[in-house]
Formats: structure tokens, sequence, C-alpha cells
């Protein structure tokens, strides 16, 4: 996205700023959170009055700026198409040029690397064996899969071997996130310098699948904003899993699932039927109230867990509700942050597991999860 001050993006400010409030419904954190300032049009508001200069830059009055997850919903019920989620983007690295990054962010960079490093060795040690710098194709698990989903990963590898992908390999690298959290915390710079690091290890892959929504975005989107250019093809994980599932060659089960959307997948990814083609090879695929481009967010993005962590878990649980009021059951996502956020809010009466992981379950695929568990760590 472009500096906030922009003509393109000013007009979206102002638009929303006298706009009647149309998109308001359709905000999860203003409705997770029940404050009439986290709103689209609020938070836009705040932002164009800080940009015409009718505010100081200041915690408080920047707060509203990262009440937000990105997730695209109010642009669904925009007639004028705005971004909210992009524009306050750029208003987020505004306030951090300005030195007023939110308080939970302080300091976010060094504990950004500080965190890749840990990661890069934890796979490394986990999977070292499986780890390449060039191939046909190559995958790319997310900080958040290392991090605290290491049997996904597991998971993933055995269902493109018994597919015929074993020449899968993950792409060896220093990095193990493709920077879209740097993004989300105003660092554009560092995001920019992060960016052409992991294009440069994706430079000997014909192809990578990606298992983050809002990385996949990054990398497709932001990263040529930047000036950042990818030579691979970039793709998500149920890309590659649609196709290979009918290689899987085992009975359909007589059970149904539910599948969630991740919101970077459904309305920026245009990832949507591809998980469910491969879900539907095994089992029958069940929709949500609220699904594919009308999705609702789990809480994951924009860093939200780490601003307003009580309101991103409120988000999540509203996500499942449905499913347990109607007795319960298994929920399916394409996305490692959605399923961090989903496990870690679910019900007992509902089980939240990652597309990979499910196809395996489903299809009796074997896989050993690493040694040692998953952390959940704060960064």
């Amino acid at each position: 996205m472009s500096d906030f001050s922009a003509d393109a993006v000013a007009k979206q400010l102002d638009y929303c700023t006298f706009c009647p409030k149309m998109c308001r419904h359709a905000c999860p954190v203003s409705t997770a959170s029940g404050r009439e300032t986290h709103i689209p049009q609020v938070k836009m508001d705040r932002l164009n009055q800080l940009r015409l200069g009718r505010g100081s830059w200041t915690a408080e009055s920047t707060d509203p700026l990262w009440a937000c997850t990105g997730c695209r919903h109010c642009t669904a019920y925009c007639d004028h198409g705005n971004e909210p989620g992009l524009v306050l983007l750029s208003g987020r690295a505004a306030a951090v040029e300005r030195g007023v990054p939110h308080p939970a962010l302080v300091g976010y960079s060094e504990r950004f690397r500080a965190r890749e490093k840990r990661l890069s060795a934890q796979l490394q040690s986990s999977f070292g064996d499986r780890l390449a710098t060039e191939g046909e194709l190559g995958y790319w698990p997310g900080c958040d899969a290392i991090d605290k989903g290491s049997a996904d990963i597991a998971a993933a590898l055995a269902v493109f071997d018994r597919t015929g992908l074993e020449h899968v390999k993950i792409v060896e690298a220093p990095q193990a996130c493709a920077g879209y959290p740097l993004l989300a915390a105003g660092h554009r710079d560092l995001f920019r310098w992060h960016a052409g690091r992991v294009a440069a290890a994706m430079r000997g892959f014909k192809k990578v699948a990606m298992n983050c929504s809002a990385c996949l975005f990054a990398v497709r989107e932001q990263y040529a904003a930047e000036g950042v250019q990818v030579s691979a093809e970039v793709v998500a994980v149920a890309d590659v899993l649609a196709p290979a599932a009918a290689n899987l060659a085992c009975q359909m089960q007589r059970k149904s699932v539910y599948y969630h959307d991740p919101c970077y997948h459904a309305r920026y990814n245009d990832v949507i039927e591809s998980p469910r083609k491969a879900l539907s090879q095994l089992v029958e695929v069940r929709e949500l109230g609220w699904s594919k481009g009308d999705t609702e967010c789990c809480g994951g993005g924009g860093l939200l867990p780490k601003t307003m962590p009580l309101v991103a878990d409120q988000m999540s649980k509203r996500r499942l509700a449905e499913v347990h009021a109607a007795g319960g059951g298994m929920v399916v996502t394409s996305c490692a942050t959605c399923a961090f956020m989903l496990k870690r809010n679910a019900p007992a009466s509902v089980e939240v597991v990652d597309l990979a992981t499910a196809m395996a379950m489903l299809s009796q695929t074997p896989f050993t999860p690493p040694p040692g568990g998953d952390v959940d760590a704060d960064d």
C-alpha cells in the first residue's frame, strides 16, 4: 500500500469519514469488542483527522488503527470498494515513523528477528532431511506452523508423499515467516528488506506452496508493491492438495466436516474452491453460515492476538459457536494461523484440524510428528 497521504488513499479516507457506517456489521473486531471506536468508519475517520493535522500522533489517538485484522469484510460491503484494512496498514506505518508504535509492539523488529532465528533452527532440527534450496515444488510451512503446528507439517509431507509428490521439499531459508507481521506492525522498511531475502530463498524453485493465508497475500501483492519480484509461482498448499487428493485411493468417509475459509484466502487470494475440492474427495463438506467470500475472521490477522488478545480470542469463539450449537464436529481450515487461533478457543465439542492433517487422518495416511512438541510462544 502506498503512503497514506497519497491521493487514492486520501480519497478513501474522505469517503469513509462521511459514510453513514454501512459496513459496521461486517467488522468482526467491533462486533467482538462492542466498541464504537472499532467500527471501520471511525477507524478511518481517526486516521483522516491525523492525516489532516487535526490531532497529534499519540498512543491514544492511534489506538483504533490497530483494531483491525485486515480481513476485508468491510470492503465486501462498501459501495466504493474502499480498503480500510490496507489503508490502516499505511496509518500504522506512519505511526511507527513518528515513534508511536502500539505499546504491545515496542521493540517488535528485534523480537521478530529473534523468533526467525529460533524457528529456522527448529525447522532444520525437525525436518532437516526434507529441506532444499531448489526444486520443482517447494513447501513454505510458515512461522505459526513451525512454532505451533509441527505435526501439521509432518502430515502435509506424508500426504505429499502418498499422492505422488515425493519431490516436494521444504524451502531452506534463514527465514521462517514471509513477513506479513512486519507489515502489520508498521515496519515497512524492514518488511521490504525481509521480502527481498525471502524472494531470494525461493529463487531456486519453480513453484512454492504456502501454508499461511496472510503471508501468501503479502508475497503475491505486497512484495511487488515494495519493488520486490518473486520468480517462483506462489500458491496455497490447498492448490497443490486439491488435484492430488484423488490419488489418495481410499474410500470416502461417511462423515461430514465444516470448512472455515481464512479471510485472506477468501477475499485476497481467491483460494476458495481448492480446499473444498481436496476435502470432498474424502468427506462431505458442510458450510458455515458465513462462508466463502462472506467468511468471518478467526481473529488471527493484523497482529490482533498481540494488540487485542482478548478480542482476538472472542472472535475465534464466536466463529465456532455455530458448530457447537449444532452439536459439535470437525472444523477444517487451510491456514496455520487460523488453525492455531481456532484450536486455542475451541469448545470441547469442536475439533479443529489443519487441511493437510485432516486429509491424512481421513485417508489413514500415517505421519509422525517431530519430537519435542510445539511452542505457544509470545513472539
